[in-house]
């Protein structure tokens, strides 16, 4: 995950801009006549999301209709207001969108860090909750893999909630990210997730399931291959006593640009301390 600052939009002005030209009238006038409710609903987001419990907003499951609504009630007008008043090209809010998107760190993905952010995920469902559909805080840049495994599933408890890259910075406080070498004969690279002790067990559960539930080792684990045929040509040119310092330098320097808990820095750490792999198993990457 990436972290990227809070969006500064007023939901407010997001709400009453996309809604501002719906049509027909009497559905512009219903949604308009939901400004308040949607600002208490963000207001209430923001907070449970600060919290780590974004589990906690069942009440607004459903609302203001109480129940899903397939026949054109406000529920599917607040939901058409994403997909029509600000993903639609031409729509009254398509600039909320574009600037939402342009939040994307490097133009990746903020929750896997690694795909082209080329849409917005719901951090709830706009299924579920409609008044959140619009709600610039609830709207992550991401890439069409994690939406897709995401899905529409709201989290039922606090320890089922992927991670918020609005909110859950301090993840990258910890080192949880981690590589395993499959082999010899031929080396290959794993990753997996594995939060240390000292983390509190809320946040150590949320990566296991963020990492789980967005596949990010089936993600993570091809992107070794390219690294270490790299490798394999040019450690050959060090000494055996200097591989290691130059792994471990490229661990270092990984981190600092993408962080602890980035793929790169991962693999890094890893071989950098394998006594096979610097002793002579590079030279098998290509084999």
């Amino acid at each position: 995950m990436l972290p990227v600052p809070k969006p500064a939009l007023d939901p407010h002005v997001v709400f009453d801009t996309c809604t501002a030209t719906a049509k027909p009238l009497t559905a512009r006038t219903r949604l308009q006549a939901l400004k308040d409710t949607v600002a208490k609903a963000a207001t209430e987001y923001d907070t449970a999301a600060t919290n780590q419990a974004l589990h906690t907003l069942t009440h607004l499951q459903d609302q203001p209709d109480g129940k899903p609504d397939k026949t054109g009630g406000l529920n599917a007008q607040l939901k058409k207001t994403y997909t029509s008043r600000m993903v639609h090209k031409r729509s009254s809010g398509r600039g909320f969108y574009d600037q939402l998107l342009a939040g994307a760190p490097d133009g990746r993905c903020a929750l896997c860090g690694h795909g082209i952010a080329d849409t917005l995920d719901h951090q709830l469902p706009k299924t579920s909750y409609p008044l959140l559909a619009v709600i610039p805080a609830n709207l992550v840049p991401a890439c069409r893999d994690c939406n897709f495994y995401k899905g529409e599933q709201a989290p039922a408890s606090a320890d089922k909630q992927t991670l918020h890259p609005y909110y859950d910075g301090q993840v990258h406080d910890h080192v949880w990210l981690f590589a395993r070498i499959v082999g010899p004969p031929k080396p290959g690279v794993s990753f997996y997730a594995s939060p240390p002790p000292d983390m509190p067990p809320l946040l150590a559960a949320r990566i296991r399931h963020h990492f789980t539930t967005l596949k990010l080792a089936r993600l993570y684990n091809p992107q070794a291959g390219p690294e270490l045929r790299y490798l394999s040509r040019s450690l050959r040119q060090l000494t055996p006593e200097a591989i290691a310092d130059h792994l471990q330098e490229r661990a270092e320097n990984w981190t600092a640009i993408e962080g602890p808990n980035s793929w790169q820095a991962a693999l890094y750490r890893v071989l950098a301390s394998d006594v096979w792999y610097t002793t002579g198993g590079y030279k098998e990457a290509c084999t």
